[in-house]
């Protein structure tokens, strides 16, 4: 699958870009640590085992368990940090890999608060490599910042989101402008 947009989250996820995407003092380049971090989670070789999960036929799965809500990820203190729901889902019996429907992914602040969202019509989720793909439309929102397309290669841990096709931008902190629109993607 070809990719038209990637995108990393984690600079509209962190309070700031600085602390995502740490800069070399000489030149504003990115650190080598940045850019081995965030190199890594759009590797699609790493998806390739939810790609193949995903492509076989909801129907050969049995029945799906309705309007699951389950947490991936906790923060310290035990609360979720990121919450997966879905209208129908399939999960493996120690419930580390999960397929669904209409799903939605949260991260959720310490306090509870849904800090962003990625909505698909049909995932598939691996809770232990922290990873996820997604098929049919995708939809993220983070504040007032969205991306939408086709499908989607998602690392949780990083905050790192890869459109694969049909991508579009929309951001208010460069004053309500869709970057797509303005061929900067």
């Amino acid at each position: 699958m070809k990719a038209f947009v990637s995108i990393v989250l984690a600079a509209l996820a962190c309070r700031g870009a600085a602390e995502a995407l740490p800069m070399e003092e000489a030149g504003g380049r990115l650190a080598p640590e940045a850019l081995a971090r965030y190199a890594a989670p759009g590797e699609p070789a790493r998806y390739a085992e939810l790609i193949r999960s995903l492509a076989k036929p909801a129907e050969e799965l049995g029945a799906p368990a309705r309007n699951l809500r389950l947490p991936v990820q906790s923060h310290p203190d035990g609360r979720p940090k990121v919450m997966v729901r879905a209208d129908e889902a399939w999960a493996s019996p120690d419930m580390m890999w999960l397929r669904g429907r209409n799903v939605r992914l949260e991260s959720l602040t310490p306090e509870g608060a849904v800090e962003a969202v990625l909505e698909a019509d049909e995932a598939a989720v691996d809770r232990k490599a922290m990873l996820a793909v997604a098929k049919g439309r995708v939809r993220a929102r983070n504040g007032e910042d969205r991306l939408t397309g086709v499908g989607a290669l998602a690392d949780l841990e990083a905050h790192y989101v890869r459109i694969l096709s049909k991508g579009t931008i929309w951001t208010k902190r460069l004053g309500g402008v869709s970057l797509t629109e303005h061929g900067l993607f």
